[in-house]
């Protein structure tokens, strides 16, 4: 079962210290943009979010967990998990995003696009990708209905989206 959540009820915290000179950085791309997948010294300041979102465990097998860096630093956190889901279309296999967020000081500037087109890129090119979007985010709804997701389901609490990804997403369109 996946759970519904609204990021925007929860108290988040900025991470002040950069990163220790020589930790793994991952992917990086133009503007300090970057991401490495999840280490056991992050996973006190992720679940400080997802204890309180109710999301699940970062740390359980089945979920790919990402910090999401900005010059070297900490700026959010993406995790996803492949399963089948009904698209519309019968049940198919998709990646299915658990949960996403972005620090209070790297939100507001079109950075959560970025970020998913460089995970696409590197780990998911192709193939369908969904999410649900707790019915009180309008700011996601917004981010969805730019993009190519498309509405498979909606309810009072929350609206779930499949993309179609022929080629790895791309942060904006026409490119």
């Amino acid at each position: 079962m996946v759970r519904t959540v609204s990021i925007s009820r929860v108290r988040l915290l900025d991470d002040p210290a950069p990163r220790r000179a020589g930790a793994r950085l991952g992917v990086r791309a133009g503007g300090g943009l970057g991401f490495r997948v999840l280490t056991p010294a992050d996973l006190p300041w992720v679940q400080t979010w997802t204890s309180q979102l109710r999301l699940p465990n970062p740390g359980s097998a089945r979920i790919r967990g990402y910090v999401l860096t900005r010059d070297g630093r900490r700026a959010g956190y993406l995790a996803a998990r492949a399963t089948a889901f009904n698209t519309g279309q019968g049940r198919e296999p998709v990646m299915w995003i658990v949960s996403a967020f972005l620090l209070p000081a790297s939100r507001g500037k079109g950075l959560l696009p970025r970020f998913c087109e460089l995970l696409s890129r590197a780990h998911y090119p192709s193939g369908k990708a969904a999410a649900r979007i707790a019915a009180d985010n309008a700011r996601m709804h917004r981010f969805m209905n730019k993009g190519r997701w498309r509405q498979v389901r909606k309810t009072a609490r929350y609206t779930d989206y499949v993309l179609d990804l022929a080629q790895p997403f791309t942060a904006h369109r026409g490119r």
